[in-house]
């Protein structure tokens, strides 16, 4: 591609992949004379608000237990620090808050995967090198050895974990307005055009994918397909196995002036073990929510590209979103409900939290795979086609340089990162797969998820009647 650019890109999804690298492609000499275009089910709005990427906030922190993802969140913690009025961290796009990360001691951890213990030491060790490479104090960043050490930063009195340690140098973005900024200089390039539709399906022509069929039958075409559907590409490709649609689940409680005063002043805490973690407000609304192993919605779509052009499409159960465009949820599972309670009790120094109504509940949809590492690549099965997927919930962090260095992997210029997101296939015959009528989901065994594998959405809706 190097020698030779497309004459035309089309980018199948607005989330954090699709409008970093279409931002990238437009800034970029070599295809100075590509056509770009952006389509995407937005209904008005790009990027949709069901996206993964919109949101009151998101994490923004270098805090890994895989170094690969501590230097690049360093880098792009550097672009989130800039305050200017048109920088992404300007106009409260961004806040320093500082970052409890913490975790319980593992009562058992199978062979081959790491607790959420392992995955807190290991990431307090990376952060720590990578403040004192970048000319911060590694004082900075303080252990919190014990329980009762945890509760007096927190000013809490109950479990927050066992252990775990206080980064002052991480903190949260608002993740709608940093979409918004991304989409806004996108759009002003004049480089990109965005259509408003609902992908079908991929279309092919022998061994290549040549574009996407529309719901209205349109064809739009492309010498280069990039998908970067989020939790929707599993309807478009056939990626058993590998990537996994997982729903995890977000509550907001109305908190008054006072309350505000205090809690806007705390820091984001995350207890891995659990799952369970608390963002710090702006205005009158506090978020709780659980990165966890998430809920499974196994579906039958008919429409998903074969792993190769010798394989007939047909239908095939995969887990998919379910969102507002399927009909809000009205109420959350039993057992979600109990928890996110569980971390208002935990992890908030403001009693009571735990008895407040819901304001507003949702699920957010990550893109999972096995290990945690994305999936950037191009299909192994089909010319023309670029993946960029898997987030496993952590990659709008990366929104300042996600665009570059996606980019680097579609000319083959990756290095490390480019390995780590290779193309890894479905690991055996019955992951990701519903075999004699159970689903098997995939499951992320990085140290970073808490809760139980391998929920069924729908089954656990169904315990509340």
């Amino acid at each position: 591609m190097e020698s030779n650019p497309p004459s035309s890109i089309l980018i199948v999804g607005s989330g954090v992949f699709g409008l970093s690298t279409a931002w990238a492609l437009s800034k970029r000499p070599l295809f100075a004379g590509t056509t770009i275009t952006v389509v995407d089910h937005a209904r008005g709005q790009f990027p949709p608000t069901d996206c993964a990427s919109v949101d009151t906030s998101r994490i923004i922190r270098a805090d890994y237990a895989d170094p690969h993802y501590t230097a690049l969140a360093t880098v792009a913690q550097e672009e989130w620090r800039k305050q200017g009025h048109d920088d992404l961290g300007g106009q409260g796009r961004y806040t320093e808050s500082g970052f409890v990360l913490t975790a319980d001691e593992a009562k058992e951890v199978k062979v081959g995967t790491k607790s959420g213990m392992d995955y807190t030491k290991e990431s307090w060790k990376n952060v720590v090198e990578y403040a004192v490479k970048n000319g911060f104090s590694a004082d900075r960043i303080k252990t919190l050895e014990s329980r009762d050490a945890l509760n007096a930063a927190l000013g809490t009195d109950a479990h927050p974990g066992d252990w775990g340690y206080f980064n002052t140098l991480s903190g949260w973005a608002d993740a709608g307005k940093g979409m918004k900024w991304l989409y806004e200089r996108v759009a002003a390039t004049g480089r990109v055009n965005f259509v408003d539709a609902n992908v079908q399906e991929l279309a092919t022509e022998g061994d290549r994918v040549v574009g996407a069929k529309l719901l209205d039958g349109t064809l739009l075409a492309g010498d280069v397909v990039f998908v970067a559907a989020g939790a929707w590409t599993g309807e478009l490709i056939d990626l058993r196995g590998q990537v996994e649609a997982t729903g995890h689940v977000l509550g907001y409680v109305d908190i008054t002036e006072d309350e505000l005063a205090v809690l806007s002043k705390q820091p984001v805490v995350l207890n891995l073990s659990s799952g369970l973690f608390i963002i710090p407000p702006r205005e009158k609304v506090l978020k709780v929510a659980r990165h966890s192993f998430g809920y499974l919605n196994p579906t039958t779509v008919h429409n998903a590209l074969p792993p190769s052009p010798s394989l007939r499409r047909g239908p095939i159960v995969v887990s998919r979103p379910a969102t507002h465009r399927d009909g809000e949820l009205s109420r959350l599972p039993l057992e979600a409900d109990v928890d996110l309670r569980r971390a208002l009790k935990d992890l908030v120094p403001i009693k009571g939290l735990e008895n407040r109504p819901w304001r507003e509940t949702r699920l957010c949809w990550y893109s999972d795979t096995r290990d945690g590492d994305w999936l950037v690549d191009w299909h192994p099965g089909w010319k023309g086609l670029f993946i960029a997927t898997g987030d496993s919930g952590h990659g709008y962090k990366f929104l300042p340089l996600l665009g570059e260095r996606v980019l680097d992997c579609m000319l083959g210029n990756g290095g490390d990162l480019g390995h780590k997101w290779r193309w890894k296939g479905p690991a055996d015959e019955v992951i990701g797969r519903e075999v004699d009528g159970k689903f098997h989901g995939l499951i992320t065994h990085d140290g970073s998820r808490g809760g139980y594998p391998g929920m069924i959405l729908q089954e656990e809706l169904a315990r509340m009647n």
